[in-house]
């Protein structure tokens, strides 16, 4: 015949404790863990907020600088053109002479 031996009720006392002091860290690390989650959530939301701020600007300065771009080319066109107009008035000028 097995006869189980009853645990004694400090051995009971101390189990429950043991558990109740796990339950209770593992309550207690879940919400740290969630605290930490909605800190780096934070951090991230702020982070791609300030990189989409900055991205808005680089392209701002992008648009500067084309429409920079184009005015210079369309001096540099008016230039040309202006060139090819005094060379003919000066092939013109030297062959009539």
């Amino acid at each position: 015949m097995n006869t189980r031996a009853k645990p004694q009720p400090t051995e009971i006392n101390h189990i429950r404790n043991t558990l109740t002091d796990v339950v209770d860290g593992l309550g207690q690390t879940r919400g740290e863990m969630h605290q930490r989650f909605d800190q780096q959530e934070k951090e991230h939301s702020q982070f791609r907020h300030e990189v989409n701020q900055r991205f808005a600007g680089l392209e701002h300065e992008v648009h500067e600088v084309k429409v920079r771009f184009d005015g210079l080319e369309q001096k540099v066109d008016r230039q040309g053109s202006e060139i090819s107009e005094i060379k003919e008035m000066l092939q013109t000028f030297l062959s009539c002479q």
